[in-house]
């Protein structure tokens, strides 16, 4: 029952992609000997779960799939995923100039979004 709580409650919170899955992997090879396997569905629902944020468009493509993810292949669109990620961050910071002015934005679509801040 611990290694199941353990699993629910399963975060990645600011852990690299490949540490998060060698943690689930790990509690998933524990269950595994104690008798009480996990099934790919629910590794994977696990999984996802306790993801970032910055996955939820990700997550939401991968379970309309109509068969499960292996290990290997979830652990690979993590992979890419966080890797996009982390390389379109620092050009976004870095080049501030590519993202519009107000002046740029047509005069219906600022009056929507005048209260938000960049």
């Amino acid at each position: 029952m611990q290694l199941h709580g353990s699993f629910q409650d399963l975060r990645q919170g600011d852990a690299s992609v490949t540490t998060y899955m060698q943690h689930a992997k790990s509690l998933f090879d524990e269950l595994v000997i104690a008798g009480r396997p996990l099934s790919l569905e629910d590794f994977n629902l696990y999984i996802f779960h306790g993801l970032r944020g910055e996955f939820k468009d990700l997550v939401t493509s991968l379970v309309t799939k109509a068969e499960q993810l292996s290990y290997t292949d979830l652990y690979i669109h993590l992979l890419t995923h966080e890797f996009l990620h982390k390389s379109s961050l620092p050009a976004m910071t870095a080049n501030p100039s590519l993202l519009p002015t107000p002046s740029m934005l047509p005069s219906a679509h600022l009056a929507q979004h005048q209260h938000i801040s960049v």
